[in-house]
């Protein structure tokens, strides 16, 4: 009886330690990166044939395509402001920025506001932009999200300007 439990110890101290083979940086929380030992730098002596070229170029980060919807918007002539909300449909992320304009006549109006993730979007805050100083008459207002991944503007929406 001693020498089955011993057994089937034994095998699965053999079987779990296996797993440490197929995961050997289990619970790590960051990649392992490739770094630069001083004996793999390169030599700081010039030659002869060194030429005036940048050593470093800037890096471009991709920006993709942000998908921008405007949910509401009302023209509230009581209260003398339009009323906007907008979302991301394709990303879902905190940080990022929404920017209403307001065009009507050959005036223009914009009000930034933050944007946070809200489960699989990104909803901007709501936004509010006083009637003083547009055109009465129709009038566009659009709204433009940016981060620091994304960037795209909602299709013009009209709106009437009392």
């Amino acid at each position: 009886m001693k020498t089955l439990r011993f057994a089937a110890l034994a095998i699965s101290v053999a079987a779990l330690s296996g797993c440490s083979l197929l995961y050997p940086h289990w619970g790590a929380t960051t990649f392992p990166t490739d770094t630069t030992t001083a004996s793999q730098s390169a030599s700081p002596t010039a030659s002869a044939t060194d030429s005036a070229t940048p050593s470093a170029t800037p890096s471009v980060t991709a920006v993709k395509n942000a998908t921008v919807q405007i949910m509401d918007s009302n023209v509230d002539a009581t209260a003398g402001v339009i009323d906007v909300v907008a979302q991301v449909t394709n990303v879902a992320e905190d940080g990022g920025q929404c920017v209403l304009t307001v065009t009507s006549g050959s005036s223009t109006k914009t009000e930034t506001v933050k944007a946070e993730s809200n489960v699989d979007t990104t909803q901007c805050f709501p936004m509010e932009i006083t009637l003083t100083g547009l055109a009465s008459g129709s009038g566009v207002i659009s709204v433009t999200y940016r981060s620091a991944g994304y960037l795209g503007t909602s299709p013009n929406q009209s709106v009437t300007i009392p």
